[in-house]
């Protein structure tokens, strides 16, 4: 075989390689474009389809609760306005269906819902509670890992809400946490004009008393006994009997009264410049035990 028949062979085997390349490129082609085609089937069906939220498997008596706690979710994604949320420092408790929070300071949002509805929460909550209702609004559903997290540490409450500065009672519903006084609430209070009332309306008290540490014995005190002060040195104190060396008295003779009937004498000068209370405090009488005098043999 010559040299020009050698390379027309080597010519036909190479188209013909090319051939089964370019044949296995369009199988491969064809395939990967049906792949896609698949695929996009699959995505429109899933974009057309809102399946309910399923949490993971819960025993029967659960499932009830779980329902009610994404249908609240649900509802307050629907219904809250997040784009003013208001900061108030409410400083009450709200009992409701037999449990009782605290309010301490707190997030609030709007609800469209009628009756002035808002949703108030504590204020450590404000970031991962708005996030939680904007992306259920969003997407139509409510993260499964959030409202698992609210099924195992929250108890829904509906109930009642009536407080001190709220005497009316308000159909309202309550997120309890379980271990603490946290609460997350639906209601029309509190608001801040309420609050600001609230604390207008409050009684206006004395400023307290501060009271002195007792006298210890030793000390130079002054006694009050059947209406008269004496001086003299505290002896002893029991059970809130003090025993009074008296100057005035001869030696071995006790003066024993209330504990709360005994001054320091440096203290007494002090307590004439004390603001005394209303006309209707000072004038209510006051019982006290009746004191008496002991001589030093039926004292000591």
């Amino acid at each position: 075989m010559d040299s020009l028949d050698s390379l027309d062979l080597q010519l036909d085997y190479e188209e013909a390689c090319n051939e089964a390349t370019v044949v296995d490129l369009l199988a491969e082609l064809r395939a990967s474009t049906l792949e896609v085609q698949q695929l996009s089937l699959r995505l429109k069906a899933c974009r057309g389809t809102k399946a309910p939220f399923a949490l993971p498997a819960l025993p029967p008596a659960e499932e009830p609760r779980a329902r009610d706690l994404r249908q609240l979710f649900e509802w307050l994604a629907e219904t809250v306005d997040l784009s003013s949320p208001e900061i108030l420092d409410v400083g009450f408790e709200v009992p409701i269906g037999g449990r009782t929070v605290h309010l301490h300071r707190v997030v609030q949002w709007q609800l469209t819902a009628p009756s002035g509805l808002k949703l108030t929460a504590p204020i450590q909550h404000q970031d991962a509670l708005g996030q939680l209702l904007a992306a259920a609004r969003a997407t139509g559903k409510v993260d499964s890992g959030a409202l698992l997290h609210f099924w195992g540490a929250w108890d829904l409450i509906a109930g009642e809400l009536t407080t001190a500065a709220h005497p009316n009672p308000e159909p309202s519903v309550l997120l309890a946490h379980r271990a603490s006084t946290e609460g997350i609430l639906v209601a029309s209070w509190p608001t801040r004009e309420a609050l600001q009332a609230a604390v207008y309306a409050a009684p206006v008290y004395a400023a307290p008393v501060v009271y002195a540490p007792a006298p210890q014995p030793g000390e130079r005190v002054e006694v009050e006994y059947e209406g008269q002060r004496y001086v003299g040195i505290l002896y002893g104190v029991d059970h809130g009997m003090a025993t009074v060396r008296c100057d005035a008295d001869p030696p071995g003779v006790m003066t024993v009264a209330p504990l709360s009937h005994v001054r320091r004498l440096s203290e007494l000068a002090q307590e004439e410049n004390v603001t005394m209370l209303p006309a209707p405090d000072r004038d209510r009488e006051v019982v006290l035990p009746k004191m008496h005098r002991r001589t030093k043999s039926s004292a000591l």
